[in-house]
């Protein structure tokens, strides 16, 4: 009798990988090799907690407003790397941690909206940036498509309450957010907006 290994044995890197893979598969999503890598990467040094800022005095986490101004002010080394640093902390945010934003001060749409400003600011800066300008272009136009690829990868198995469902229902309205819309009908739920009273 074979006994299956429970524990298995990747890296986070892999692991994150895979279930992008699976994401991406499943969404009908695809994109070049390099913004693939960049996600994996992100997701992996984000659940690591090495790439958010540093908290401010007084913040739970440093607002993208302010990283934003700093990023303006900055040489353009430091502001290609402040911008970087807001554009993956929106990502990360409003994909991996969508429903913590649910009822906060600054909503999804203001993640996504800062998220992909900053990485289009950062394809048009002519100082040379890790991964080229053609992956930040790519990540500010389709910046609500891969936040919702980092959502299913943080939802996966998560979605079995009537909480976790309102919450998917508000992100839709929120946001229009396609992913959302899918993972509804697949609960036999067909979204409406509010004073609509059709499908959308």
């Amino acid at each position: 009798m074979v006994v299956e290994t429970v524990v298995r044995d990747e890296t986070p890197m892999q692991f994150f990988r895979e279930q992008l893979e699976l994401a991406m598969e499943h969404q009908k999503v695809s994109t070049s090799a390099f913004t693939e890598y960049y996600l994996v990467n992100l997701l992996t040094a984000c659940v690591q907690a090495d790439n958010l800022p540093a908290p401010e005095p007084g913040y739970d986490e440093t607002p993208l407003a302010v990283l934003y101004v700093r990023a303006l002010q900055a040489s353009r080394y430091e502001r290609a790397r402040l911008l970087r640093l807001m554009g993956d902390t929106a990502l990360f945010m409003s994909g991996f941690f969508s429903d913590s934003l649910t009822g906060k001060l600054v909503d999804l749409d203001y993640y996504r909206s800062m998220g992909g400003q900053a990485y289009a600011r950062l394809c048009r800066d002519e100082e040379p940036v890790i991964f080229g300008a053609e992956v930040f272009s790519e990540l500010a136009g389709r910046f609500s498509q891969f936040a919702d690829l980092l959502a299913e990868v943080s939802e996966r198995t998560q979605l079995t309450s009537s909480a976790s469902i309102l919450r998917l229902y508000e992100r839709w309205l929120q946001t229009g957010s396609r992913r959302a819309a899918v993972l509804l009908a697949e609960r036999g739920i067909t979204p409406v907006s509010p004073g609509d009273g059709r499908p959308q």
